[in-house]
């Protein structure tokens, strides 16, 4: 029997599990945290489980669903209407819809014709490639013009990808536009985005489940040291001993396969991967005892705030599922070589909660009832030109090595849906690599 060694215990790494398992592959999952799911982990606030880092599902997210409903869990995913903000101006304003686009004064008429039309372009192209060698910036300059440049996506891109939000492709913001489009109702007016009751926690352990159901092993706190080759395979080393393999998927961010795995490769395929940067995720959250606004999501346009969203589940799902507390996600992405991503929590609260007021007077730090605090050093692969050019493939350079990373997810923006689906590629390709 094939044993195969799976470095990562989040969604593509779980996948791929049970794929392989299904196909007789002997299987053993080594995770570095004490539960599996990776980015969709899980913490209780108000005696239910919910995100540690914000999520949602599109309609269009295909695999996802396809999974929910092999596990018998799909009829715990809820589509469900949201409502988009932004801040701009010194104000909130609805934002997402035509009508709020009218509304939005900050852009003037001929600004919001071209907005709009361009928008609309980018939804329904189906032809990637005329923006896969154009930053964004030049792009959305030259077809939307300067002042929503200025107003709507400068500010946006800053708070993604800070020092790099210039030299953004394109095709990351055509796939982002992409996938709200196909989201919406055929009127344009409104988006149903999924949930599932119970966490997206619900699927991960029913997965969890299936995989040790079906024999395969799942090493939950237990982090691999190091990945070496031998005469048959792959030696893992693991909390002080070492296990033999005959094949292993790394399903990391690529830092982390680098940590164990980089003495394997030569210069170029190393210097390749370190082409590929992405920024950090600090995700505050905090449970309120009452509601801060009334958007689901909304977006920060002002570089003189802090953080980048406010994304308060709350206004998505009932706060009747946590006890009446409301959920806010303080969402905030930078370099993780920013001083502000390895400051305390409490630091962290101190520096956002002279803000908060701005988006609702009335704020006060009494309505926090609890805090949490997150961080995902790999959290937003940057899409440069040529992406396409950079990206590793499934197989690497060492036979029986193989790479699962949410920064090989092109040209969708990294998401539940791509880590099923990509764990399942990267199964297919071990499967197939066995039989030659």
């Amino acid at each position: 029997m094939n044993k195969v060694a799976i470095v990562g215990g989040g969604l593509a790494g779980l996948t791929a599990a049970l794929r392989l398992r299904q196909n007789g592959f002997e299987v053993e999952i080594f995770e570095r945290y004490p539960e599996p799911g990776g980015l969709a982990r899980v913490f209780e606030a108000g005696g239910e489980p919910v995100e540690a880092f914000y999520h949602h599902i599109f309609s269009s997210d295909a695999s996802y669903v396809a999974l929910a409903r092999e596990l018998n869990v799909e009829q715990h995913i809820e589509w469900l209407s949201s409502r988009m903000g932004i801040w701009a101006d010194n104000r909130l304003w609805d934002f997402g819809t035509p009508a709020s686009l009218l509304r939005f004064t900050p852009l003037g008429i001929v600004d919001k014709l071209r907005f709009a039309l361009t928008t609309l372009q980018l939804q329904l192209s189906a032809d990637r490639t005329q923006f896969e060698e154009i930053t964004a910036s030049e792009w959305l300059r030259k077809h939307q013009g300067e002042r929503a440049w200025k107003t709507v996506w400068q500010p946006l891109f800053r708070q993604k990808f800070a020092e790099k939000s210039d030299d953004i492709s394109m095709v990351w913001l055509w796939g982002k536009l992409r996938l709200r489009g196909r989201s919406r109702s055929k009127s344009g007016a409104g988006e149903k985005l999924g949930y599932m009751r119970g966490s997206f926690g619900v699927l991960v352990e029913a997965l969890a489940e299936r995989v040790i159901q079906l024999g395969g092993k799942l090493r939950l706190g237990e982090p691999v040291r190091r990945i070496d080759r031998n005469d048959q395979g792959f030696n893992i080393t693991h909390r002080g001993k070492t296990t033999e393999f005959d094949q292993v998927i790394v399903a990391t961010p690529i830092a982390d396969y680098l940590r164990v795995a980089s003495h394997l490769f030569l210069d170029d395929y190393l210097i390749r991967l370190g082409s590929i940067e992405a920024t950090a995720a600090l995700c505050t959250v905090l449970e309120l005892d009452r509601q801060l606004t009334p958007y689901y999501w909304l977006n920060v346009a002002d570089d003189s705030i802090p953080f980048g969203g406010l994304i308060e589940h709350t206004n998505f799902v009932s706060p009747e599922r946590y006890g009446g507390r409301r959920i806010l996600y303080i969402s905030n992405y930078m370099m993780p070589t920013n001083d502000l991503f390895w400051l305390p929590a409490a630091k962290v609260l101190d520096l956002y909660l002279p803000f908060l007021s701005r988006f609702n007077p009335d704020f006060d730090p009494s309505w926090i009832i609890a805090q949490h605090h997150f961080r995902a050093e790999t959290a937003q692969p940057v899409v440069t030109p040529g992406y396409s050019r950079r990206i590793p493939r499934f197989e690497t350079p060492v036979p029986g090595l193989f790479l699962c990373s949410m920064a090989q997810v092109y040209p969708w923006d990294r998401g539940l849906n791509y880590a099923i689906e990509y764990g399942e590629r990267v199964a297919s390709k071990v499967a197939t690599s066995s039989a030659n």
